[in-house]
């Protein structure tokens, strides 16, 4: 089958009214390739290749062969022979001055015929980076440094040339010149400023420039140049985030809030302009519009456990449970074993209102916490849990086990939170007090959690139940 489909893809690449022939030849060549018959493989290939010598697969397939028989001067011959056929394949010479370079550093001759090979090419094919930058390589390890640099200077004169010739001319200059030297710096403005002309719609070119304009301390100019890509191309929203981060280390913020909104109101699922925008708002005390943001980046790109956790917990503070729900229910599908999250959100969803979905939620929790093998997966059955867990079964009418889960609550809150003793007290006190029964230890709890937390008005407000 695999045979079939080698043939198969081949066949455009042959030529001629036998192709049929052609390509029976071939199947047959490489299916005593595959099986190790090399000798016969390269024989079938030549014969194809005779039959179809403008294929230029052929004449690699035929030239791998007599190469990996040792056969290194018929394997350039080949490649040559085909070369010089078709002068205006470019492939075919870039392939072959590469199979040269392999033997260029052991052998004199094998390095001449790779330089003629890129030097013939470069006069058929002026100013193409593959040709250029490969033979300004084989001037500079034959030290021929004023062939490199005529070659190198030559480029800065190609007509019509577009943002991808003048990129590829940094790295050489880069490497041609001193790193301290003027005329580095002349060229890379240059070759930056041609960047820019030719190509600001195109987002590599301008990043390019942008990058090398600030690690010159350029930064207005690393600016202007993304401005302009913008401009041009407003949804770039990699570099209209980019924008954003530049302007807000330039200390023009209003800008860089612009920058950054605008690429959300095109996208609204741009994780870095998020981040940024979160980072922005916190430094500026505005909690409220960074927790917004820190929110959407979990939600677009998830996070650990804690991550949800610590954003979950941050809306549950600020009485702010459906926010809090939305996070949640993220979390849980990225995590859905995480018995702190489903604590979390069964804590949510009850604040949230919605008592039913709340009560199988806490049921969860509690099943995933006592199977969990992680130690540590009980503390999230805290008496903070129990509470909630409380109210929700009160909701639902059960209050039998809201008080079993109030007493554990009361009995097994740490000593060094006293607010939320208190709070436990209190509310097994209101469901005592609700249901007209234990009056008196009601009344001593309630005494209990007002020396716990002597400024809760709720405590006050039960004591006078009590009295009553």
């Amino acid at each position: 089958m695999r045979v079939l489909l080698t043939v198969l893809l081949l066949a455009p690449s042959l030529h001629g009214a036998d192709q049929s022939a052609k390509l029976a030849e071939f199947a047959k060549g490489y299916y005593a390739e595959r099986n190790g018959d090399t000798d016969t493989a390269r024989l079938l290939y030549e014969s194809t290749l005779a039959a179809d010598p403008d294929s230029f697969y052929l004449a690699q397939k035929a030239s791998s062969t007599q190469l990996s028989l040792r056969d290194l001067p018929a394997a350039s011959g080949t490649l040559r022979a085909y070369t010089k056929a078709h002068p205006d394949h470019l492939d075919s010479h870039l392939y072959y001055a590469d199979f040269l370079n392999q033997w260029a550093d052991q052998d004199a001759g094998a390095r001449k015929a790779a330089i003629d090979t890129l030097e013939a090419a470069n006069q058929r094919f002026p100013h193409t980076n593959e040709v250029f930058s490969r033979l300004i390589n084989h001037y500079e390890n034959n030290e021929e440094t004023d062939k490199s640099h005529a070659l190198f200077d030559a480029q800065f004169d190609a007509p019509e040339a577009g943002p991808f010739h003048w990129m590829s001319l940094a790295p050489i200059a880069r490497t041609l010149l001193p790193g301290d030297s003027p005329e580095l710096t002349k060229r890379l403005d240059l070759i930056a400023e041609k960047t820019a002309a030719t190509g600001i719609e195109l987002p590599a070119a301008v990043q390019s420039v942008s990058d090398y304009y600030r690690s010159t301390n350029r930064l207005d100019q690393a600016i202007t140049v993304l401005q302009q890509h913008v401009a041009a191309v407003p949804d770039s929203l990699t570099l209209r985030t980019r924008l954003g981060l530049l302007l807000l280390y330039a200390d023009r913020d209003a800008e860089a809030e612009q920058s950054l909104l605008e690429t959300l109101i095109i996208d609204p699922e741009q994780v870095l302009a998020h981040k940024a925008l979160a980072k922005f708002y916190a430094d500026r005390g505005d909690a409220e519009k960074s927790l917004y943001h820190r929110t959407e980046v979990l939600k677009i790109a998830g996070g650990d456990p804690s991550e949800f956790l610590e954003l979950a917990n941050q809306y549950l503070d600020n009485a702010q449970p459906h926010q809090a729900r939305l996070l949640l229910e993220k979390a849980r599908f990225d995590h859905p074993e995480d018995p702190g999250l489903a604590a979390r959100l069964a804590i949510a969803t009850l604040r949230d209102g919605d008592t039913t979905t709340a009560a199988l939620l806490f049921r969860q929790a509690e099943s995933l916490a006592k199977d969990s093998a992680d130690p540590a997966a009980k503390e999230f059955l805290g008496a903070d849990f129990q509470l909630e867990f409380a109210g929700s079964l009160r909701e639902a009418g059960d209050d039998n086990a809201a008080e079993a889960r109030l007493q554990a609550a009361a009995k097994n809150t740490p000593a060094d939170q006293p607010e939320q003793q208190a709070r436990a007290l209190r509310e097994l006190a209101r469901l005592w007090l609700d249901q007209n029964k234990n009056l008196t230890p009601a009344a001593s709890l309630l005494k209990r959690a007002k020396a716990l937390d002597p400024d809760n008005e709720e405590t006050d407000a039960l004591l006078e139940r009590a009295r009553k």
